[in-house]
């Protein structure tokens, strides 16, 4: 009988032992995943803001060279305009009408590009993966349609002009 007790206090307390190491093991797993998604946490905030801030720097120098290049078509509209005034009668109309589209196509580009400015700056507030797809897209229409624009202001430039 003594036995006996001896041998059930003897598995109590083994149990009871075990039992507070799991507990203590229980308890720094749920502390090491609390952290461990702390951090994740932090890490994707990191990739975010990293993400959003390429995103700002690809916009900006894509929009100071699409103005610059809107730019200098209006300085070569201005030349345009110099040469009506010393064109011959009969190519005056013709210069005036092509002058008269393309800063209508100048005026154009200018407000879709400030127009699309405006909704990347509250596009941008609220960053995710569909804000860079919606440059992107942006950017090849845009630089499409410049490059289209830039070819056929020259080609009239070209043909009326020189």
């Amino acid at each position: 009988m003594k036995n006996t007790i001896i041998l059930s206090l003897a598995i109590t307390i083994l149990l009871s032992g075990c039992n507070q190491s799991s507990n203590k093991e229980l308890k720094d797993a749920k502390e090491n995943l609390t952290e461990a998604k702390r951090e994740l946490k932090l890490a994707e905030q990191k990739e975010e803001e990293t993400a959003k801030a390429k995103e700002m720097a690809d916009w900006k120098a894509f929009k100071a060279e699409a103005d610059s290049t809107i730019s200098n078509m209006g300085n070569d509209l201005k030349k345009l305009e110099i040469k009506i005034e010393t064109s011959a009668k009969k190519d005056e109309q013709k210069l005036k009408d092509d002058y008269v589209k393309a800063k209508s196509d100048i005026q154009t580009l200018k407000e879709r590009m400030d127009l699309r400015n405006v909704e990347f700056e509250n596009d941008i507030k609220n960053f995710d993966n569909k804000v860079s797809e919606k440059n992107q897209s942006f950017k090849r229409e845009f630089k499409h349609d410049l490059d289209e624009f830039g070819k056929a202001f020259k080609d009239m430039f070209k043909d009326n002009v020189m």
